[in-house]
């Protein structure tokens, strides 16, 4: 897979390991057997088996297990989503999560619910460098859909990575845009707040937004890329940022976080 972008600007490229947890589907409606087990169900030939546990959605999300309750109900049919740096020491990879619960009678049934997620690993070089076009691009690309049992095991765990073209930011139109959102919106000054102050303690903290912040997941992730891009190299805390939408839990670090179904009256009762 291999998406390009208009030519004329200076590009990088960035190449994005891929990993499917979940049950295999089969027919038109992608149901799963009732009697299918859990596994692995696509894996990047760059990434290991060694790296299944590594990856699992439980442990990026600092979990001892994901249950359907930590979904927000208006992210149910999408799923929560979340992107980091890889929590093993040292990683030199960041993730990008999207895990939901799923009919095994299809996405308009009703039987009961298994667990369904995909992850990209790419370079946690790339993440720092390019905030703003990895959230844009995971947020309208990372789906976590079942992969077809008639598709060979061998085609499966042998995926090849997925590959962009990202244009280079400018900062000074970084600035720009920022300093725009700081005259024409609400989330600007409070969100570079949030970072300052979490580079000055080195506490871990978290910023929720919900509907009345922003109509939509992807209008959260443009503006948490712009703030993202926007911080020097300099900026301490990097490794430590987490941008979820749509998981009630709290990660560890600095976790930027969005909420669909919250309203601002209720933000103080939210379960961590």
């Amino acid at each position: 897979m291999h998406r390009a972008v208009p030519q004329g600007d200076q590009t990088a490229e960035v190449s994005l390991e891929r990993l499917h947890y979940g049950k295999l589907a089969s027919g038109a409606t992608l149901s799963v057997p009732a009697a299918a087990g859990y596994g692995v169900t696509l894996r990047s030939h760059n990434l290991q088996a060694s790296d299944d546990r590594l990856l699992s959605p439980p442990r990026l999300m600092a979990l001892r297990r994901f249950e359907p309750d930590l979904v927000d109900p208006a992210a149910r049919r999408r799923g929560a989503f979340l992107a980091r740096v890889s929590p093993e020491p040292d990683s030199r990879r960041a993730i990008f999560l999207r895990a939901r619960f799923r009919p095994e009678d299809g996405e308009d049934g009703h039987g009961r619910l298994y667990q369904q997620s995909a992850v990209w690993s790419v370079a946690a070089s790339d993440w720092r460098r390019h905030p703003a076009a990895l959230l844009a691009m995971a947020g309208s690309e990372l789906e976590a859909l079942p992969d077809l049992a008639s598709e060979a095991e061998c085609v499966r765990f042998s995926a090849a990575p997925a590959r962009y073209v990202v244009r280079m930011l400018d900062p000074q139109d970084v600035w720009g845009a920022l300093e725009d959102a700081l005259d024409k919106s609400h989330w600007a000054a409070p969100t570079l707040e949030f970072l300052a102050r979490g580079a000055e303690t080195g506490e871990d903290a978290t910023l929720t937004y919900g509907a009345d912040d922003f109509a939509s997941e992807a209008a959260f992730l443009r503006a948490v890329g712009l703030a993202l891009q926007f911080l020097p190299a300099s900026y301490p805390r990097w490794r430590e940022i987490c941008v979820v939408s749509g998981l009630r839990h709290e990660s560890q670090g600095l976790c930027l976080r969005y909420l669909p179904s919250l309203r601002a009256a209720a933000r103080t009762s939210v379960a961590a």
